[in-house]
C-alpha cells in the first residue's frame, strides 16, 4: 500500500514529488497545519466517545463492567498516545501515514462500545431474572467517576464471585455477610444489572442459589 521512501502529503497522503501537494495544492508546511487542526477534532471526537462509553456503563451496567472498563481504558490512553506520536511527527515532518490511520481506527471504538450498551439494553425483551446470593465485600473508589461494587458470590458456573456495579444508594444499604437479590437483564448477548435489592419473604430467587447462601 505504502511505497518505501516514498514521501506523502501529510493531509492526503498523496505521493509528492514537488513542493506543492498535487491531491491538495497544500505545501506541507501548509498541510501539516491542517492536519493538526483536524486531529485536535478528531482527539476530541474520542474523548467524547470515551465519556459516552462510560455514561452508558452507569446507566446500563453490564454484568462484566470491569472487564469493559478496562478494556476501554486500553484503548483510551493507547489512542492518545497515538494522537500525540502523530502531532509530533507532523510537526516534524516526518510520515505519519500508518500512525495517521492507527489513530483514525481508534476513534470510532469507544463510541461503538457505547452505542453496543445502549443497543442491548434498548432492545433487551427477556424478563428480568433473580438471583439471590450474599455480599462478601465491598469495594469503592472516589474519583472523577467514583466506582462503586458489591463482591458477591456468583450464581454461574465458573465463577466464584461477581462484582456488581451499584448506585451510590445500593452501595451503602447492604453490608457484608447480608443476603441480596441481584436483578439481571438477559440483554441480547450481555447481561446487565438492573439492580440489587433486599430479598422478600416469599421470594424464590433465581438460578444457582442453594449454593450462594
Amino acid at each position: 500500500m505504502f511505497r518505501s521512501g516514498a514521501k506523502r502529503c501529510l493531509n492526503c497522503d498523496t505521493v509528492i514529488t514537488g513542493p506543492i501537494c498535487e491531491g491538495c495544492d497544500l505545501t506541507q508546511a501548509a498541510a501539516s497545519l491542517v492536519l493538526r487542526r483536524r486531529l485536535i477534532l478528531r482527539t476530541g471526537l474520542f474523548l467524547l466517545g470515551s465519556m459516552a462509553f462510560v455514561a452508558a456503563t452507569y446507566r446500563f451496567p453490564p454484568l462484566e463492567t470491569d472487564g469493559m472498563l478496562v478494556f476501554c481504558g486500553v484503548v483510551f490512553f493507547v489512542g492518545l498516545g497515538l494522537a500525540v506520536w502523530v502531532e509530533r511527527g507532523a510537526l516534524r515532518g516526518n510520515q505519519i501515514a500508518i500512525r495517521k490511520r492507527l489513530f483514525m481506527t481508534l476513534v470510532p471504538v469507544p463510541w461503538l462500545l457505547a452505542a453496543l450498551l445502549v443497543v442491548n439494553a434498548k432492545l433487551d425483551t427477556g424478563p428480568v431474572q433473580d438471583y439471590r446470593t450474599r455480599v462478601v465485600g465491598k469495594f469503592s473508589m472516589a474519583a472523577m467517576v467514583p466506582t462503586r461494587r458489591l463482591v458477591v458470590r456468583s450464581w454461574r458456573e465458573g465463577h466464584e464471585f461477581e462484582r456488581v456495579p451499584v448506585s451510590r444508594d445500593e452501595y451503602s444499604r447492604f453490608a457484608v455477610g447480608q443476603s441480596v437479590v441481584v436483578e439481571i437483564h438477559p440483554g441480547i448477548g450481555i447481561p446487565w444489572v438492573a439492580g440489587v435489592v433486599a430479598p422478600s419473604s416469599n421470594a424464590s430467587g433465581g438460578a444457582g442459589n442453594g449454593g450462594n447462601l
